[in-house]
């Protein structure tokens, strides 16, 4: 008997690591894989025919010239043409051909497919799939530690990203509940053995049952894996209520087989320097930074001095920051600023 094992989730959030899990309990993942490099030195564990024909099927499926990453299938409209799908049917079922042959445990890993679940449920209606998430603070920050493609000019893609792929997900998984597994990360890498008993109980996969202690420590090294303290300006950002991405995460630790254990903290009104750059990010899309309204008084004289030498500091602070590197931000502010002082001056 062959059964379909397809294991997906957002980007940087652990897919590749339970690939490897379960390879080792006997799920065949393909003889072409893409290769290990410095971003990911264990491995991805993708098929590269699987991988190719979804990057492409998704780039063409995205909003002809709209911003964003259509590698990944998002860009800022957050459209895809679902329609399109339907041209790569043909080459969908030579790869399930290719490799449906051999009967037992296959499958294959990609985060891409997170974007095309109801494509392939419709080719693979015996299908299970495992679902993983990661918190979002540590997909941001693993995103932005790569400084790679445009998430190093706009860090505010990867956050708008982990939400779009992980609302496919839940909603998927809500349709086929008895058919899927999802699970966090962080929680699985302290009970990996909760993995074989899920596949085993849930899915009724006849896995190896032999991922023990010593095969578990041959796959997963800690030092390439990071999860940011609470108490880190990303994570206390990113909890901020007027953002979605907390209730996000609420949604999938309900829904969750295996859910995380992460407890929303207090969150203060206050913005800290060190995420600024973020927050600027968020205000300039949602169309909030209005500088102008300072100079609507002059009995604002005062709070309108102190916000422009509030905005130089944070402007001085940003332009030695390698790691933000958000020179198109900085551009707007100054103009913002110009735009303020202008305005000011006509007025006295």
């Amino acid at each position: 008997m062959s059964l379909p094992l397809i294991v997906t989730g957002m980007h940087r959030s652990g897919t590749s690591l339970i690939a490897s899990l379960i390879k080792v309990i006997g799920v065949e993942l393909g003889d072409r894989l893409y290769q290990a490099d410095c971003f990911n030195v264990k491995g991805y564990f993708e098929d590269l025919d699987f991988l190719e024909f979804q990057r492409s099927l998704l780039q063409e499926s995205c909003p002809p010239g709209d911003s964003g990453w259509p590698d990944w299938g998002w860009t800022e409209q957050e459209s895809l043409n679902v329609d399109h799908f339907k041209t790569g049917l043909a080459t969908a079922q030579g790869l399930i051909d290719s490799r449906n042959t051999q009967g037992g445990l296959w499958g294959w890993k990609d985060p891409r497919t997170s974007l095309m679940l109801d494509f392939w449920q419709e080719l693979l209606p015996d299908a299970r799939y495992l679902f993983v998430y990661r918190l979002p603070w540590d997909v941001v920050d693993s995103i932005l530690r790569l400084n790679s493609g445009i998430f190093s000019q706009r860090p505010d893609y990867a956050i708008r990203s982990w939400a779009y792929y992980n609302r496919h997900i839940l909603d998927f998984y809500r349709r086929y509940r008895d058919r899927c597994l999802l699970v966090n990360i962080n929680v699985l890498l302290a009970q990996p053995t909760k993995l074989v008993n899920l596949l085993e109980t849930k899915l009724n996969l006849p896995v190896k049952s032999g991922l023990d202690d010593s095969a578990f420590q041959t796959i997963y090294d800690p030092n390439l894996f990071q999860q940011l303290p609470d108490e880190c300006p990303l994570v206390r950002f990113l909890q901020r209520p007027e953002l979605p991405y907390l209730s996000i995460l609420e949604e999938l630790d309900w829904t969750a087989d295996l859910p995380s254990h992460f407890t929303p903290q207090p969150n203060s009104n206050s913005f800290p320097l060190e995420i600024y750059p973020l927050w600027l990010h968020h205000e300039a899309v949602q169309g909030r930074i209005q500088l102008e309204t300072l100079a609507n008084s002059a009995s604002k004289s005062v709070e309108f001095q102190a916000e422009c030498d509030r905005l130089r500091e944070q402007m001085a602070w940003m332009e030695t920051s390698k790691f933000w590197k958000l020179k198109v931000k900085w551009s707007e502010v100054k103009q913002a600023l110009a735009r303020t002082i202008n305005l000011k001056s006509s007025q006295l």
